[in-house]
């Protein structure tokens, strides 16, 4: 339970943070972002280590560079969830894949350094 309130959490905060970085990001109001941060939370904690498996395997040779590896495997995976909570929920949007990407990076980023503060 508490992952699932980490995860809802550190979404929500990516999302309503990311479209400062990103022009291509774009969230209509906090109300929306904390429904699709409960959204990409849920999807993490429901789909996260599924993907991050069949990722790894899938770029296995990416897995084999250590911790660099698992930080691309895992921005892979929040690019994932990012896109699939873009489409279930109607408060985010991305102007394409590249924009996406970018914002997994970032949020896989943001994921790592609350880690290594927490």
């Amino acid at each position: 339970m508490v992952q699932l309130i980490a995860s809802i959490v550190a979404f929500a905060v990516g999302i309503l943070f990311l479209p400062m970085v990103f022009s291509g990001m774009r969230v209509r109001g906090t109300t929306k972002a904390l429904t699709a941060g409960a959204i990409g939370g849920a999807l993490s904690v429901l789909l996260g280590k599924v993907l991050l498996a069949v990722l790894t395997l899938i770029f296995f040779p990416i897995a084999l560079l250590g911790p660099i590896g698992a930080f691309i495997i895992q921005a892979l995976v929040n690019v994932v969830i990012l896109m699939l909570t873009a489409r279930m929920s109607e408060g985010v949007e991305f102007d394409g894949i590249k924009t996406t990407v970018w914002a997994g990076i970032a949020l896989t980023t943001l994921q790592f350094v609350v880690r290594l503060a927490g």
